[in-house]
């Protein structure tokens, strides 16, 4: 028998770390996705370059003969007023999962909420659809998420109080579409509890 044989404490160590070198792996690999098809969304929305082949350089236009221009080549012009072409409509991407279970527990509550708070609802969450997931994974999973439901989503609005660090996220349509504000009607959705409180009176 080889004396380097493992014991059976050891190769469970082993599995446990290269566990979660997998699902390290699978969340960078995630990220690195995600990264592409924001970046393949930015690209699609560029202007396409020009047949010359260096960006931002205009293709110069054919030198023409002295005297006017034969009629053939005024009719050959294509028919309309000349501007900019227009921009490729960028496709909607379908909300995941994450985006999904964010806006339902904001919802649910009826509240605006920090990220804390929805921090607890998304754990557990996880333990139900993410089993296994470290808590560091869930929280940056919300971070971006939060991010891209404000962001370029605009599902999610946010408040500062200016009583507490960070924002209070809730739904888009408790604020102003023009200034990102909170409407008053929805003032009574923030609710400041717990260390807030104590902040407050200090």
């Amino acid at each position: 028998m080889p004396k380097n044989r493992l014991n059976e404490k050891n190769i469970d160590q082993l599995l446990v770390h290269y566990r979660n070198e997998r699902r390290r792996l699978a969340f960078q690999l995630d990220m690195v996705k995600n990264a592409i098809a924001d970046l393949k969304e930015q690209r699609a929305g560029l202007p396409s370059v020009e047949k010359s082949g260096v960006p931002g350089e205009a293709a110069k236009p054919a030198k023409r003969g002295p005297g006017r221009p034969r009629k053939s080549e005024v009719a050959a012009k294509a028919p309309g007023k000349p501007g900019r072409p227009k921009k490729r409509e960028r496709k909607v991407r379908a909300l995941n999962e994450w985006d999904d279970a964010v806006l339902q527990v904001i919802t649910e509550s009826g509240k605006l909420m920090p990220k804390e708070e929805i921090l607890e609802q998304m754990l557990h969450w996880a333990k139900a659809n993410k089993p296994g997931m470290p808590h560091e994974e869930v929280e940056a999973f919300l971070t971006r998420t939060l991010q891209k439901l404000s962001g370029k989503k605009k599902m999610l609005g946010t408040h500062h109080s200016g009583l507490r660090r960070g924002y209070h996220y809730g739904l888009s349509e408790w604020f102003f579409q023009s200034s990102g504000k909170l409407r008053k009607q929805h003032y009574d959705r923030l609710v400041l509890t717990g260390p807030v409180q104590e902040e407050v009176a200090a």
